[in-house]
């Protein structure tokens, strides 16, 4: 059993953030069409039955004009748990009313871009009213997380004064579990380059308990796979039982050392 899936339901953002590749990303930008949805609700979610389902991978999943319908079809099926990473742009308190009649969990993950690619500011003033009234009226079923990251624009004091501000949120709103300040920048298989970027000396992901879908139904290896360059076989054309051998095999060659593909040489070190 996959205890992971995430589906990129939609590779369109509104930001272009000094940390996230998606403004280099050269693949189609689209959302993802209702066969290929299907597809994956039929052959993967419902007999996979994951204890997650990571509603993202390049891209912000609120743009997506159905992500909601998704996410109701997905329920009916299966209890799972919702995991929908945000940059909180679009939330409104009205999601709730569709969240509150799910029986799955659903977190919302909230990371806080405060900066584009040129160190320009990304302005979240406004929308701070929406995010916690959101918070304020969420069912049971639902929980939140805020995140933002020490960027080369970011200043640590600054970013350090936001989160003990926004932790005081806590107390007021149950709802919120923690406020994180991720010193730790992804390098992204090297396309971002920041003082903080970490490296990886194995594969986060040799376990095997994560399976990506990228937005076209493409099966990949891996988040950091910006453009699809190990794919394993699209939903639409190739068996769920031979995609998954191929994807077992791909993670097996890694644990014994077999990691020679660019992507993967770009980003393990070790």
């Amino acid at each position: 059993m996959n205890h992971h899936i995430q589906i990129e339901f939609t590779n369109y953002c509104q930001l272009s953030c000094v940390e996230c590749p998606h403004r280099l990303m050269k693949r189609e930008k689209k959302h993802m069409d209702d066969d290929v949805f299907h597809k994956i609700l039929k052959d993967y979610i419902i007999p996979l039955k994951p204890t997650t389902i990571i509603c993202h991978k390049d891209g912000e999943p609120f743009l997506h004009p159905k992500l909601f319908q998704f996410i109701e079809e997905i329920d009916k099926k299966i209890h799972t748990k919702f995991d929908i990473y945000t940059n909180g742009l679009l939330l409104r308190p009205w999601m709730n009313d569709v969240f509150s009649k799910l029986r799955s969990s659903v977190w919302i993950l909230i990371s806080f871009h405060f900066f584009d690619y040129t160190g320009k500011m990304v302005e979240y003033g406004k929308t701070m009213f929406n995010i916690e009234e959101t918070i304020k009226n969420a069912p049971p079923n639902v929980e939140f997380v805020f995140v933002t990251h020490l960027t080369d624009f970011a200043n640590r004091k600054v970013l350090e004064m936001w989160q003990d501000r926004m932790k005081l949120l806590i107390k007021k709103f149950p709802k919120l579990r923690d406020v994180h300040l991720n010193t730790a920048i992804n390098p992204w298989a090297g396309l971002i380059e920041q003082k903080n970027c970490i490296s990886f000396p194995s594969c986060p992901y040799l376990d095997g308990e994560h399976l990506f879908i990228g937005v076209a139904g493409d099966v990949i290896a891996c988040c950091m796979d910006l453009e699809e360059e190990i794919t394993f076989g699209n939903v639409m054309l190739e068996d769920c039982d031979h995609i998954l051998m191929k994807r077992k095999n791909f993670y097996e060659a890694l644990k014994k050392g077999f990691w020679k593909r660019p992507l993967c040489e770009r980003c393990l070190t070790g």
